[in-house]
């Protein structure tokens, strides 16, 4: 019964939430109108004025998605879409310095649901997440960024641009943590994935063994 109530609350607050979104959707072209609305929502479904979310680190906001000390996915995806549609209307605006920080933030929430395993209840955060890693990549990414997008991509099981960031990383002059072999520990576990699961995620069986035996042969 517990759980049921949990699932029809989380429905409504997810149905109020999108609809919410439109309405912000529809005000871009009014900034002041559609930034109100935005910091609104932020007040609303998670009792933070968008100035206080834009004023804590990524961590810290991470922190703050937390419930009885545990991450809750629902929020994580919640304050991840208002800070886009932030960014989106700065991004508009040609101010990519205030838009990145905002797509920054909201990538740090959004991936946290996929590599931490968390439950979401949001309709449409899968689609949001996609979203929000392509507006990070039309950026300079750093190396930060970098590796956020690996864990990210591999979490979702798109492993072609996993590779693709794994090995921006392990190349990258700021590298600290990667190595070559994490790129054979990498072929290495998706090899243990079904056929299926690598079609699905661009990277067939062939092309990771032909990656395998290139990197063995070096």
């Amino acid at each position: 019964m517990l759980h049921l109530i949990k699932d029809d609350y989380s429905a409504k607050i997810s149905q109020e939430f999108l609809s919410l979104i439109k309405q912000i959707k529809n005000l871009k072209a009014l900034k002041l109108e559609a930034l109100d609305l935005i910091d609104t929502a932020f007040k609303r479904f998670l009792g933070f004025s968008s100035s206080f979310v834009n004023s804590v680190s990524e961590k810290d906001l991470l922190n703050l998605m937390k419930k009885n000390d545990e991450i809750q996915g629902i929020q994580c995806a919640i304050a991840a879409a208002l800070l886009f549609e932030e960014g989106n209307i700065f991004y508009n605006e040609e101010k990519y310095n205030e838009a990145y920080f905002r797509y920054s933030k909201a990538f740090n929430l959004i991936s946290a649901i996929f590599t931490l395993k968390l439950e979401c209840e949001l309709e449409g955060y899968k689609e949001l997440s996609l979203e929000i890693s392509d507006a990070i990549e039309n950026f300079e990414t750093t190396w930060e960024d970098k590796k956020k997008l690996f864990y990210f991509y591999n979490s979702l099981g798109a492993f072609s641009k996993a590779e693709d960031h794994l090995y921006e990383l392990v190349h990258d002059i700021d590298n600290k943590d990667f190595t070559e072999n994490e790129l054979k520990e990498f072929y290495l576990e998706l090899l243990k994935k079904s056929d299926d699961d690598l079609i699905k995620g661009n990277l067939p069986r062939n092309e990771i063994l032909e990656a395998l035996n290139t990197y063995e042969n070096n």
